[in-house]
């Protein structure tokens, strides 16, 4: 009795789930009045701002990072020329 009912519950959440991924990935529209696939396009839409707004946000922590190094290598670089120069100042 109660634990088919429970079954009966989980089945459909399931199923709706998979219904709206199938929807968000652009499959089995058909299903779908202008309303709804208007929710959708928005929703996509947000998807989409959040995504773009995480890779640029890791973008610049990536350039940030870069610029770092870099920043780190020309000064490794100075030392070693003043080294070499000293050292060719001995020698001479």
């Amino acid at each position: 009795g109660n634990w088919c009912h429970e079954y009966r519950k989980l089945k459909a959440k399931v199923e709706t789930i998979q219904k709206c991924q199938k929807h968000l990935m652009g499959e089995d529209l058909e299903s779908l009045n202008l309303q709804e696939l208007q929710q959708l396009e928005q929703q996509l839409e947000s998807s989409l701002k959040h995504i773009r707004s995480r890779k640029n946000q890791l973008m610049h922590e990536s350039i940030s990072e870069l610029q770092k190094k870099e920043r780190s290598l020309q000064e490794e670089n100075k030392v070693l020329q003043k080294e070499l120069v000293e050292k060719q100042k001995a020698h001479a």
